[in-house]
C-alpha cells in the first residue's frame, strides 16, 4: 500500500484540530490545553496535553495518543 500525501497546517491549526478532536472523546470534553511538540523528522510532531480540567488523565492521555496517530497520517507541520 502507497504512502499518500499529507496536508501541510500552520502550528495554530494543527492544535485547533487537535483539541477539538480531543474533546469529542467521551470524559474529556473539559481538556483545556494542547502541546505541539515538533519532531526531527520533517514535518513531524507530537502532542500532549498540558490542562486535563476535570477530565481523567488516563482517559485524556489515552485520547491524545489516538488522535495524535489519526492526525499524523492526514497532516504534517508547516514551518
Amino acid at each position: 500500500m502507497a504512502k499518500s500525501e499529507t496536508v501541510g497546517l500552520s502550528y495554530g491549526a494543527l492544535r485547533k484540530e487537535c483539541l477539538e478532536a480531543v474533546r469529542q472523546w467521551p470524559g474529556c470534553e473539559t481538556v483545556g490545553a494542547i502541546q505541539i511538540v515538533r519532531d526531527k523528522t520533517p514535518g513531524g510532531f507530537a502532542v500532549r496535553v498540558t490542562l486535563y480540567g476535570k477530565a481523567d488523565k488516563r482517559i485524556a492521555d489515552r485520547a491524545i495518543n489516538c488522535v495524535q496517530r489519526e492526525k499524523r497520517r492526514l497532516f504534517h507541520l508547516n514551518d
